[in-house]
């Protein structure tokens, strides 16, 4: 055996060892080594490691003060383009809003001169002594106006229901 193939087979034998042993014990081990020998190289590793994360639209305050070193005004045009997307995404969903209004008065709309419609008609085939055709196209008119109505109302709970769930 050469020198090179000793220590490697020792390094693959160390990790064979190793991957049997659970990670939480590892990390137990490590972090009680680093406690009790705290090395120049592990206190570097560990500060370059260190993540920042944020959300929302804006950065921390101390990162957008970063922004302003860079170029100076630039954390004032960061806050001006989240006000503008701001100020978009409600009209966006203020247009959404009175859309849907509209679509559903004008869905009543139509639905109140159907209806009209054909009761006048269901009167006047009753006033020119077609009683019982007359009587049908009411009853069956206004038996399926109350079954939209209700049922409308019930499939828009649900789905409302459904799409608070969901959210």
């Amino acid at each position: 055996m050469t020198e090179d193939t000793v220590p490697r087979k020792r390094q693959d034998e160390s990790q064979h060892i190793l991957k049997k042993i659970p990670d939480e014990i590892l990390i137990q081990i490590i972090s009680d080594r680093i406690l009790r020998e705290p090395s120049a190289e592990i206190k570097k590793v560990i500060h370059e490691v260190s993540q920042h994360t944020f959300s929302g639209p804006l950065p921390p305050p101390t990162v957008l003060g970063e922004y302003d070193s860079i170029q100076e005004g630039l954390a004032d045009r960061i806050i001006s383009m989240a006000e503008s997307q701001q100020n978009h995404r409600q009209q966006l969903e203020r247009k959404s809003v009175d859309a849907a209004i509209t679509v559903e008065k004008r869905g009543q709309n139509y639905a109140l001169l159907l209806s009209i419609l054909i009761i006048a008609g269901s009167l006047y085939l009753i006033d020119s002594g077609k009683e019982v055709s007359g009587s049908i196209l009411a009853g069956a008119t206004l038996t399926g106006l109350a079954y939209i109505f209700i049922t409308g109302r019930k499939k828009n709970k649900k789905d409302n229901d459904s799409t608070k769930k969901t959210s």
